[in-house]
């Protein structure tokens, strides 16, 4: 199958996971902002994959705020680098690759959207308290990506204490959940 069908499948999958029982979002619809929980959602075909994580910047560094001096900033370039060149998930024989990725923060520490303004008390941005970090990969492996997959996040992000994975392959779909400790992702009903 081409990669335009991995696409297919990750578009598919994504809109499948908006009927997702209600209890996984709060009120106004977002998905929760639950420390120690993150998302991870995968569409598999063949030697290829598309993964999206979700997860509250915490899990990844500790940390919400913009990065408090050199240190806490080190911390976070060292996260993003990670998540940009180390494969979500992997074969038995260690041949995934990433072809692409992006990282996207989403809330929490001020912004800047083209304009100067305040935010209610004229001290300029304000931190709003909850920060998610959204991350997508395009992987390429060496072998097929089925049986039993390692899932490295949990090992490298221990605020990660549990792990959400909903997947979809040519021939079915499942739900996982991984917990503190555990890297193994079996793709089967």
């Amino acid at each position: 199958m081409a990669m335009s069908t991995v696409r297919n499948l990750a578009l598919t999958f994504t809109l499948s996971s908006l009927l997702l029982p209600v209890t996984v979002y709060g009120q106004d619809g977002q998905r929760a902002h639950v420390h120690g929980a993150a998302q991870l959602q995968v569409a598999i075909e063949d030697n290829s994959a598309e993964l999206i994580l979700r997860t509250p910047a915490a899990n990844l560094v500790g940390f919400e705020h913009a990065p408090r001096g050199s240190g806490q900033e080190k911390v976070r370039k060292d996260a993003l680098q990670w998540l940009e060149i180390n494969a979500l998930i992997q074969t038995p024989a260690n041949d995934c690759a990433v072809s692409a990725a992006s990282i996207h923060q989403i809330g929490g520490v001020g912004h800047d959207h083209g304009h100067d303004h305040d935010h209610g008390n004229g001290d300029g941005p304000k931190e709003s308290g909850h920060s998610d970090v959204e991350v997508t990969q395009r992987l390429s492996c060496d072998s097929a990506l089925s049986g039993t997959l390692s899932v490295p996040l949990m090992e490298r992000f221990p605020g990660i204490e549990s792990l959400s994975v909903d997947w979809i392959t040519a021939t079915g779909q499942g739900h996982s959940e991984l917990k503190a400790g555990e890297t193994a992702l079996t793709l089967s009903r």
